[in-house]
């Protein structure tokens, strides 16, 4: 891959950095059974360990479960985490740590101390990035529109008792309403641009969302090659993980994934001032993006023409 540089050993090198190991010291020392404060270990553990496997089409408001993608259907564990007598494994193991470590030491951003500083995470599937920003000191409110993985961070907030987390279940799409505008420093867009159908809106709401000078930390997989283009994702039959032949759902599940150049050139039509912006061996990207002041964007062909 030409221009990529290395982002950690899902991507690159960062593993051992001061930032990843300062990341993993935050989770050992905030969310270990030792730091449970409202409910006891034994149905902690009995709890979360009967997540994985777990189905659910109804809780869902699926019509048609064939149509839909497996992690939708079936509870899967997202990130690495050890909580002291036991572990969950994580589909995306240490990610959660490396992501936020990269964008700490490659873009400088955020700060190791979040106090006092409001943070959006979009996505946040079992909530390593959402739990790590929360310890770091910020106010966070974590969105993901699967309701099971809602479900599930929010029983960890609550259980380990942490009032600055807050989940919400719903798409970020829903989040084009004054509530949420002018709000956030940091908006934490990681491994979900690709997922949207439509990437181009998805980031007009980020920037409405953050404050003049707040920053969007976008991480995504990224096409390979020069110019401004996206791919268009696959669609692939597969089982469920456990083995199942009762029911056959999709996987790949991505819409548009972008070039470098791509990304970059959505940032600015939606408004942003791009700060950096970088291609990463293993197929991904990193950019930092600012919201200087709000400033309109090209109406034409926009689909919802009303949005801010």
């Amino acid at each position: 891959m030409a221009d990529a540089v290395p982002l950690h050993p899902y991507f690159g090198v960062y593993d051992g950095s001061e930032a990843a190991l300062y990341l993993r010291r935050l989770l050992r020392e905030r969310y270990t059974v030792g730091q449970l404060r409202n409910v006891g270990e034994e149905e902690f553990r009995a709890h979360v360990t009967s997540l994985p496997g777990r189905r659910d089409p109804q809780r869902e408001r699926f019509q048609d479960i064939s149509r839909q993608r497996d992690l939708s259907v079936q509870f899967e564990w997202g990130h690495n985490h050890d909580f002291g007598t036991f572990r969950m494994t994580g589909l995306m193991q240490d990610r959660h740590i490396h992501i936020l470590a990269t964008f700490m030491t490659l873009h400088g951003v955020p700060e190791a101390r979040l106090d006092g500083k409001k943070v959006l995470d979009v996505g946040c599937w079992t909530g390593g990035t959402s739990l790590l920003l929360a310890a770091m000191g910020a106010e966070v409110i974590a969105i993901e529109e699967v309701r099971k993985y809602a479900d599930c961070v929010a029983y960890l907030a609550h259980a380990f008792g942490v009032a600055n987390l807050k989940v919400e279940s719903r798409s970020l799409f829903s989040l084009d309403e004054e509530s949420f505008y002018d709000r956030f420093d940091y908006v934490l867009y990681s491994g979900v641009l690709y997922h949207v159908t439509d990437p181009v809106l998805s980031l007009r709401i980020v920037f409405n969302a953050l404050k003049d000078g707040g920053q969007c930390l976008l991480e995504t997989m990224a096409a390979d090659g020069a110019g401004r283009y996206c791919e268009y994702g696959d669609r692939k039959d597969r089982s469920l993980r456990d083995g199942a032949a009762s029911a056959t759902l999709l996987g790949g599940w991505d819409w548009f994934v972008p070039s470098l150049g791509a990304v970059r050139a959505m940032l600015q039509d939606t408004g942003f001032e791009v700060r950096d912006a970088r291609l990463h061996e293993g197929g991904r990207a990193t950019a930092l993006a600012r919201r200087r002041e709000h400033v309109d964007m090209l109406r034409a062909g926009l689909a919802r023409p009303s949005i801010r």
